[in-house]
């Protein structure tokens, strides 16, 4: 499904849950109410006492018997019993919640198709005092310098533990000095101990003093590094000012596989100074690019309803087509032995169908294969690999016969080459080697009113199920039996749902649209009849991802730029042409990324959760790994992922060259900060550590977020590292921090990190880089 105006969405693939029930629920979702278990308190780590439950009810107030739920936690809020379920008789179900490591609010959503989402909260308490920790760990000082000494009593999750005091102590009085708060000042050179006691626990600062005006490396050997050098530390790291203010910057990636799981460090630094580079450039003066299509342009304020009845529907696809996954593939492998022209399906459909034949389609978005809505179809154009058919019960004052006959022709010319050749061929369960391109105002209706987002289409893979099967077996009866999508239609006078749709920005949308969806048809339709060795259902960040990248794809098309051009602001704007091109297909793209941008540390390119950061992180990720690959190589790159067998992280392993998956994260997050840095010679980075299709921090300042006024900034969320101010960060996995700093002339700077008073956790990969 293809949403605008802040966020692209759509559904694909079929899915894994055993052998259930393939019935849909008992009626259409119209409300989710909260039954027990809201606003619990309990420990980190601990099963709240009273399960969450909700009630599912129909427009009419009825309950809503087998609907699913989605279950979804916030990151480091723990785990529910499981993440979606099914409503019984009484429209009623719930799940248990493990709490996670953090202490503080926890979020569960519970959300079910094309219904405001509902949300359970918890108060984390923390746990049992474990541990004292101290920062800085060691300190190297002169005589007269000064700092203070932090510490905190955590528990075994490293929550801090309010209310009790630490009593601080200098076994060596005439080397330090300490107060009650912990401020040292440095005496005499020689050796010396802070130890720091709360709780019955105790935790020792070793402290070497120096003459005055000594390094605060201490044993720690410099670092010489170059500007635009990237270099990796797992602890402590000594770095010079050179003869000028040299500055740097600290990126740590969260490489844990789950996004649900969270990773605490803490960040010293001493000897430090303020860091004044800018981070963009000043504003060109020039062009400047909404975040949407026409007059659909905006942010989206609400995502949460359009998100939801995206991964219900993925979830009613999961459920009501995983146990007709091998009855598919043997029907589909008897048609070939026995060179019969397709499954069964209707007789329309097996032969080219022509202008002014009317096919009998199903438009039912909420239930796959139950409660088919049948309207009868009127094909109006046809083309070499496309059949464009039109609901009659479309609003009036739409599209001209021209129109549908460019539509097909658009199809054929453009879109259709480019997905084959990044992603594979389709399927032909339709039996006449061609895409129904189905425009029906069931698309319009998906839409509520006055909303912020617009939903422009999807794709349903319960279309490339057979509706009966042989020896019995049942099919999917809500299929088409053939390849197709379903695409938003005009509407200049709002007769739906009161939302306008003028044709101009309709076929802006649309062609998008049909990009987006047709790499969903071909990786769903591949993985289920082409590479039956495959799981059939990719994970639905990768797929999204994939679609994204397919419009991206279809823009460098149309614009006639390559993918490895580094686009600036001047190359995207500088023609009317080419700013209505960028405004078109690429400003969603960049809204879904700037999501990620201004939050890196909480969000991550493989939630589970479907939202924009994470559709956005994947793309950029996609992006960026293509533009790794050699000359040429990117469609063999991408037709690799929507061709394996493996799903997810795993296909994305697989396919990079040597399983790089985690370098090429860690290199990606990197390259997030460092591309295109300004006053940084291009030549001056490895190549890892850019993107060769886009400069960023050209061509963001200029988008408008929301309001007249550009955004003026690369919106990358950064942090300032002071000398003797430590730092916490709390990343989600795939999540990534970001630290600025700098070094004064002539002199030297440490920076350490660890966790919890101990070695800097693994799954945190840190990454130095010398920015001028």
């Amino acid at each position: 499904m293809l949403r605008v105006a802040g966020s692209l969405s759509a559904f694909a693939l079929l899915a894994a849950c055993g052998s259930e029930s393939i019935d849909g629920p008992s009626a259409a979702p119209a409300t989710i109410r909260a039954g027990t278990g809201n606003g619990q308190t309990g420990e980190v780590g601990a099963v709240l006492a009273v399960p969450l439950s909700v009630t599912v009810s129909a427009a009419d107030g009825k309950p809503v018997s087998n609907a699913t739920v989605s279950w979804d936690v916030s990151p480091g809020g723990g785990s529910t019993s499981s993440g979606s379920t099914r409503t019984d008789g009484n429209g009623v179900t719930q799940v248990t919640w493990t709490l996670g490591a953090n202490a503080g609010s926890a979020r569960v959503t519970a959300q079910v198709g094309g219904v405001s989402p509902l949300i359970f909260t918890a108060t984390a308490q923390p746990g049992t005092a474990a541990v004292i920790v101290s920062l800085p760990d060691v300190l190297s000082l002169g005589i007269g310098d000064t700092v203070t000494v932090t510490s905190s009593v955590r528990d075994q999750f490293g929550n801090e533990l309010t209310g009790s005091p630490v009593a601080y102590s200098v076994p060596d009085p005439g080397v330090l000095s300490i107060s009650g708060n912990g401020f040292v000042t440095a005496l005499a050179q020689g050796t010396a101990r802070v130890i720091a006691a709360s709780s019955g626990r105790v935790d020792t600062v070793q402290v070497t003093v120096g003459a005055a005006g000594s390094s605060p490396c201490g044993a720690t050997a410099v670092s010489p590094m170059t500007v635009g050098q990237v270099i990796t530390t797992t602890s402590r790291l000594c770095l010079s000012g050179g003869t000028l203010n040299a500055e740097y910057a600290v990126i740590a990636f969260a490489s844990s596989t789950s996004f649900a799981s969270t990773t605490r460090f803490d960040i010293f630094g001493q000897g430090l100074v303020t860091p004044t580079a800018p981070l963009t450039a000043a504003l060109s003066g020039g062009s400047a690019f909404d975040m949407g299509y026409g007059a659909f342009t905006g942010r989206e304020t609400s995502p949460w309803l359009n998100r939801d009845a995206e991964l219900a529907r993925r979830e009613i696809e999961r459920k009501e087509l995983t146990g007709l996954v091998d009855m598919a593939r043997e029907e589909y492998a008897a048609r070939n032995e026995e060179n019969v022209d397709g499954l069964r399906r209707p007789a329309a459909l097996r032969a080219v169908p022509k202008v002014g034949d009317v096919l009998k389609l199903n438009t039912q978005a909420l239930q796959g294969c139950s409660n088919s809505a049948l309207v009868d179809g009127v094909v109006k154009a046809v083309g070499t690999r496309s059949v464009l058919v039109a609901d009659p019960g479309n609003p009036g004052g739409g599209y001209t016969d021209a129109d549908y006959q460019s539509f097909v022709a658009t199809f054929d010319t453009l879109v259709y080459p480019i997905g084959v050749e990044n992603f594979g061929t389709p399927t032909n369960i339709g039996g006449n080697d061609r895409v129904i391109l189905f425009l029906t105002k069931s698309v319009n209706q998906l839409t509520p009113p006055s909303s912020s987002f617009v939903i422009g289409g999807f794709f349903f893979s319960r279309d490339l199920y057979p509706k009966t099967a042989r020896n019995g077996l049942l099919g999917c009866a809500g299929s088409n039996e053939a390849e197709m999508f379903y695409l938003l239609v005009p509407d200049p006078q709002g007769t739906i749902n009161g939302n306008r749709r003028a044709i101009a920005d309709v076929t802006r949308l649309n062609l998008g649209t049909i990009g987006h969806e047709f790499q969903h048809l071909i990786n769903s339709s591949r993985r289920l009849y082409v590479n039956t060795g495959a799981a059939p259902n990719e994970e639905t960040w990768l797929d999204e991802g994939l679609s994204h990248v397919a419009e991206e794809l279809l823009y460098f098309r149309i614009s006639g730029f390559g993918s490895r051009d580094n686009l600036n602001l001047a190359n995207v704007g500088g023609t009317t042409s080419q700013n209505a091109n960028f405004s078109s297909y690429m400003t969603q793209n960049f809204s879904r990324l700037y999501d990620r941008l201004r939050n890196p540390e909480v969000t991550s390119p493989y939630a589970t959760n479907d939202s924009l950061s994470t559709r956005g992180a994947i793309w950029s990720f996609l992006r960026y790994a293509a533009g790794r690959q050699p000359v040429g190589g990117e469609p063999a790159f991408f037709r690799g992922l929507a061709n394996a067998t493996t799903t997810g992280l795993a296909n994305l392993n697989s396919t990079l060259p040597n399983g790089q998956l985690a370098t090429y994260l860690n290199d990606w997050a990197v390259a997030t900060f460092a591309d295109d840095f300004v006053g940084l010679p291009a030549a001056q980075l490895d190549d890892r550590y850019k993107f060769p299709s886009w400069n960023f921090r050209s061509i963001y300042p200029n988008l408008r977020i929301t309001g007249p006024a550009p955004l003026g900034v690369y919106p990358l969320a950064t942090r300032t590292l002071r000398s003797n101010v430590s730092q916490r960060l709390n990343l989600a996995g795939g999540g990534a921090g970001y630290l600025r700093f700098a070094v004064a002339p002539n002199r030297t700077g440490v920076v350490s990190v660890s966790t919890n008073g101990g070695p800097a956790a693994t799954s945190i990969k840190f990454s130095v880089m010398r920015v001028r």
